[in-house]
């Protein structure tokens, strides 16, 4: 039963592997070190250190795609350009919901298109996809 994880990916991995199978990234124990203080002999947690190396594994690599104002996990890689043109110009109807395969909430705003909310918020996530760092091929996650 393995206990670890990849802080790339979360894909669970075996105690004795050194790379993460599914990515590829570097699998490091993350153990809290700890000093003892010269002056009175006690232990003391040396947690900044231990922050600041698990923040570096939090931040995207170059070269990943970035989320376009996705809220859970049901994230599909759609192409940035599409999504965007989509999001501007017919997101008062939801398009660019179903385009990027969360039908519910196009349904949604297909109910609601007669209020011009729907046109307003399309409108933002038109411009937060457009101006979302892609992967390199043009694509993001929405």
């Amino acid at each position: 039963m393995s206990n670890k994880f990849c802080p790339s990916c979360g894909q669970a991995v075996e105690d004795n592997v050194s790379f993460c199978p599914n990515c590829g990234s570097s699998i490091q124990e993350t153990v809290p070190s700890t000093n003892v203080n010269e002056s009175n002999g006690f232990q003391q947690d040396n947690s900044f250190q231990q922050n600041d190396q698990m923040n570096q594994n939090y931040y995207q690599p170059m070269g990943e795609a970035g989320t376009a104002w996705g809220l859970g996990d049901d994230k599909k890689l759609v192409n940035k350009i599409a999504y965007g043109i989509l999001a501007i110009l017919l997101g008062g109807f939801g398009i660019h919901k179903f385009y990027s395969g969360k039908t519910m909430w196009g349904i949604i705003y297909i109910l609601l298109c007669w209020t011009g909310i729907p046109a307003i918020l399309a409108l933002v996530e038109g411009i937060i996809g457009l101006t979302t760092k892609d992967d390199g091929q043009g694509n993001i996650y929405a």
